[in-house]
Protein backbone atom coordinates (compact mmCIF):
# COMPACT_ATOMS: atom_id res chain seq x y z
CA UNK A 1 0.00 0.00 0.00
CA UNK A 2 1.67 3.24 -1.53
CA UNK A 3 0.49 6.41 1.00
CA UNK A 4 0.47 8.59 -2.62
CA UNK A 5 -1.40 5.65 -4.70
CA UNK A 6 -4.99 6.55 -2.87
CA UNK A 7 -6.31 9.32 -0.95
CA UNK A 8 -8.47 7.15 1.23
CA UNK A 9 -6.21 4.20 2.38
CA UNK A 10 -3.82 5.38 5.71
CA UNK A 11 -1.42 3.04 7.34
CA UNK A 12 -1.19 3.93 10.64
CA UNK A 13 1.42 2.20 13.36
CA UNK A 14 0.74 2.06 16.79
CA UNK A 15 4.11 1.46 19.06
CA UNK A 16 4.80 1.27 22.62
CA UNK A 17 6.67 -0.58 25.59
CA UNK A 18 5.22 -3.96 26.35
CA UNK A 19 1.71 -4.31 28.69
CA UNK A 20 1.10 -0.90 27.70
CA UNK A 21 -2.65 -1.40 26.21
CA UNK A 22 -1.72 -1.20 22.26
CA UNK A 23 -3.84 -3.84 21.37
CA UNK A 24 -6.76 -2.62 23.40
CA UNK A 25 -6.28 0.69 22.04
CA UNK A 26 -6.08 -0.38 18.38
CA UNK A 27 -9.28 -2.75 18.63
CA UNK A 28 -11.19 -0.23 20.60
CA UNK A 29 -10.59 2.34 17.68
CA UNK A 30 -11.08 -0.54 15.05
CA UNK A 31 -14.36 -1.32 16.89
CA UNK A 32 -13.22 -5.00 17.18
CA UNK A 33 -13.63 -4.35 20.96
CA UNK A 34 -15.26 -2.13 22.86
CA UNK A 35 -13.28 -3.46 26.43
CA UNK A 36 -10.16 -5.05 27.89
CA UNK A 37 -9.87 -8.77 27.67
CA UNK A 38 -9.03 -10.03 31.02
CA UNK A 39 -5.97 -12.13 30.36
CA UNK A 40 -2.67 -10.24 28.76
CA UNK A 41 -1.28 -11.58 25.28
CA UNK A 42 1.46 -9.83 23.72
CA UNK A 43 1.91 -9.54 20.31
CA UNK A 44 3.73 -11.85 18.48
CA UNK A 45 5.65 -8.85 15.81
CA UNK A 46 2.25 -7.44 14.32
CA UNK A 47 -1.21 -7.24 13.73
CA UNK A 48 -3.14 -5.28 10.78
CA UNK A 49 -6.29 -4.41 11.84
CA UNK A 50 -8.07 -2.70 9.43
CA UNK A 51 -11.24 -0.18 9.78
CA UNK A 52 -12.96 2.55 7.71
CA UNK A 53 -13.57 6.17 9.80
CA UNK A 54 -14.97 9.42 8.97
CA UNK A 55 -13.06 12.32 8.46
CA UNK A 56 -15.57 15.38 8.89
CA UNK A 57 -12.96 17.99 6.48
CA UNK A 58 -14.02 16.92 3.21
CA UNK A 59 -16.88 14.50 4.48
CA UNK A 60 -14.68 11.72 3.16
CA UNK A 61 -14.66 7.82 4.64
CA UNK A 62 -11.39 6.59 4.64
CA UNK A 63 -9.53 3.20 5.43
CA UNK A 64 -7.53 2.67 8.16
CA UNK A 65 -4.72 -0.10 8.80
CA UNK A 66 -3.89 -0.20 12.07
CA UNK A 67 -0.59 -1.85 12.62
CA UNK A 68 -0.65 -2.77 15.67
CA UNK A 69 3.15 -3.62 16.62
CA UNK A 70 4.69 -5.60 19.31
CA UNK A 71 6.17 -3.84 22.00
CA UNK A 72 9.05 -6.77 22.64
CA UNK A 73 12.38 -5.44 20.23
CA UNK A 74 13.21 -9.01 19.54
CA UNK A 75 11.00 -8.21 16.50
CA UNK A 76 13.20 -5.70 15.52
CA UNK A 77 14.38 -6.82 11.79
CA UNK A 78 10.53 -6.81 10.85
CA UNK A 79 10.26 -2.93 11.91
CA UNK A 80 11.60 -1.65 8.23
CA UNK A 81 8.82 -3.47 6.56
CA UNK A 82 6.52 -2.33 9.67
CA UNK A 83 7.76 1.65 8.76
CA UNK A 84 7.13 1.27 4.78
CA UNK A 85 4.44 3.77 3.93
CA UNK A 86 3.34 4.75 7.11
CA UNK A 87 1.29 7.95 7.43
CA UNK A 88 0.83 8.39 11.45
CA UNK A 89 2.10 6.73 14.32
CA UNK A 90 -0.13 6.54 17.73
CA UNK A 91 2.45 6.16 20.82
CA UNK A 92 0.84 4.28 23.64
CA UNK A 93 2.33 3.68 27.11
CA UNK A 94 0.86 3.30 30.20
CA UNK A 95 2.24 6.07 32.72
CA UNK A 96 1.50 3.84 35.95
CA UNK A 97 3.84 1.56 34.69
CA UNK A 98 7.34 2.20 36.23
CA UNK A 99 9.71 2.97 32.88
CA UNK A 100 6.97 3.66 30.83
CA UNK A 101 7.95 7.24 30.49
CA UNK A 102 11.10 5.94 29.31
CA UNK A 103 10.65 4.09 27.00
CA UNK A 104 8.27 5.41 25.02
CA UNK A 105 10.67 8.46 24.60
CA UNK A 106 12.72 5.59 22.96
CA UNK A 107 9.40 4.37 20.83
CA UNK A 108 9.53 7.91 19.61
CA UNK A 109 13.12 7.99 18.25
CA UNK A 110 12.71 4.54 17.05
CA UNK A 111 9.57 4.90 14.90
CA UNK A 112 8.61 8.48 13.74
CA UNK A 113 11.73 10.07 14.67
CA UNK A 114 13.56 7.87 11.79
CA UNK A 115 10.31 7.94 9.86
CA UNK A 116 11.16 11.56 9.85
CA UNK A 117 7.20 12.33 11.00
CA UNK A 118 6.05 15.97 11.54
CA UNK A 119 4.50 16.18 15.13
CA UNK A 120 1.05 16.27 13.57
CA UNK A 121 1.37 12.71 12.46
CA UNK A 122 2.42 11.41 15.93
CA UNK A 123 -0.28 11.02 18.43
CA UNK A 124 0.69 10.19 21.97
CA UNK A 125 -2.58 8.03 24.24
CA UNK A 126 -1.82 7.18 28.12
CA UNK A 127 -3.75 4.38 28.44
CA UNK A 128 -4.43 4.01 32.22
CA UNK A 129 -5.58 1.16 34.29
CA UNK A 130 -6.83 2.80 37.67
CA UNK A 131 -9.73 4.74 37.89
CA UNK A 132 -8.01 6.74 40.92
CA UNK A 133 -5.20 8.18 39.17
CA UNK A 134 -4.65 11.58 37.66
CA UNK A 135 -6.94 11.45 34.27
CA UNK A 136 -4.15 13.15 32.19
CA UNK A 137 -0.36 13.45 32.89
CA UNK A 138 2.78 15.50 31.51
CA UNK A 139 4.09 14.64 28.21
CA UNK A 140 7.49 12.89 28.57
CA UNK A 141 10.35 15.82 28.17
CA UNK A 142 11.82 14.31 24.61
CA UNK A 143 8.25 13.73 22.91
CA UNK A 144 7.29 17.56 24.31
CA UNK A 145 10.67 19.05 22.89
CA UNK A 146 10.21 17.64 19.60
CA UNK A 147 6.74 19.55 19.60
CA UNK A 148 4.19 16.65 20.11
CA UNK A 149 0.85 17.39 21.04
CA UNK A 150 -0.34 16.64 24.78
CA UNK A 151 -1.18 13.22 24.95
CA UNK A 152 -4.39 11.54 24.74
CA UNK A 153 -5.81 10.05 28.41
CA UNK A 154 -7.97 7.20 27.80
CA UNK A 155 -8.86 5.16 31.17
CA UNK A 156 -9.71 1.44 31.58
CA UNK A 157 -13.22 2.55 32.60
CA UNK A 158 -13.78 4.69 28.99
CA UNK A 159 -11.83 3.01 26.50
CA UNK A 160 -14.36 3.61 23.57
CA UNK A 161 -13.00 7.55 24.03
CA UNK A 162 -9.73 6.44 22.00
CA UNK A 163 -12.09 6.69 18.76
CA UNK A 164 -13.05 10.11 19.55
CA UNK A 165 -9.04 10.85 20.07
CA UNK A 166 -8.23 8.87 16.75
CA UNK A 167 -11.00 10.55 14.61
CA UNK A 168 -9.13 14.05 15.46
CA UNK A 169 -5.91 12.44 14.95
CA UNK A 170 -6.79 11.31 11.87
CA UNK A 171 -7.87 14.53 10.53
CA UNK A 172 -4.82 15.93 11.08
CA UNK A 173 -2.94 12.78 9.42
CA UNK A 174 -5.20 13.52 6.46
CA UNK A 175 -4.12 17.71 6.21
CA UNK A 176 -0.37 16.32 6.56
CA UNK A 177 -0.57 13.92 3.46
CA UNK A 178 -2.47 16.10 1.31
CA UNK A 179 0.31 19.24 2.22
CA UNK A 180 2.73 16.55 1.49
CA UNK A 181 1.37 15.80 -2.12
CA UNK A 182 0.90 19.16 -2.74
CA UNK A 183 4.14 20.11 -2.07
CA UNK A 184 5.56 17.25 -3.89
CA UNK A 185 3.34 18.36 -7.08
CA UNK A 186 4.29 22.29 -6.96
CA UNK A 187 8.06 20.57 -7.18
CA UNK A 188 7.09 18.70 -10.14
CA UNK A 189 5.91 21.62 -11.65
CA UNK A 190 9.26 23.55 -10.83
CA UNK A 191 11.02 21.07 -12.07
CA UNK A 192 12.64 19.87 -8.92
Amino acid sequence: MRAADSSNRYKVVIVGPSEAGKSVIANVIAEAAEAASEAYRPTAGVRILECESEVRSGSARVTVELWDVSGDTKYQKCWPAIKKDAVGAILVYNPEKQNHEQEIEQWFQWFPRTMNMSPNQVMVIQSLRRADVPRRMPLPAKLAAAGVAQPAAVPADDLVSARKFFSSFLETVRQSVMDKQRQEEEDVMKGG
